[in-house]
């Protein structure tokens, strides 16, 4: 009895363990320009990191100035190399405030969401 529990305790721990891989989604993980930061010129392209490998074609990124203008020249694009990454084309006209919303897909078709932003002083 005691060892049929242990079993049964064993892989139960190992369920538990390995749950979270089979139940993944795609995070943001890191941004350039770093979320929330400052930056002194405007950038020419935004990178998206996420912490799961991504279907870009069916993601979305929309990236706005304070003004409402649209700030991206082109849908998210897949970065060479890098599953988990995106990037999108930048034409950001005035300084301020940048509101960036994604929506991405991973490979495994969980959906996530998420916005941030950042500042171009100058």
């Amino acid at each position: 009895m005691c060892s049929r529990l242990g079993a049964l305790g064993l892989a139960a721990a190992f369920t538990l363990a390995t749950a979270p891989q089979a139940l993944a989604h795609a995070y943001l993980a890191k941004a350039s320009p770093e979320v929330g930061s400052t930056v002194q010129t405007a950038p020419r392209m935004l990178l998206l990191t996420f912490t799961e490998d991504l279907n870009v074609p069916f993601c979305q990124v929309a990236v706005t100035d304070a003004m409402g203008a649209n700030d991206a020249t082109g849908k998210p694009e897949a970065v060479p190399g890098h599953a988990n990454e995106m990037q999108v084309p930048l034409n950001i006209q005035m300084p301020g405030k940048i509101t960036v919303i994604w929506h991405a897909l991973s490979v495994d078709t969980h959906k996530t969401q998420g916005s941030f932003y950042f500042t171009v002083s100058g």
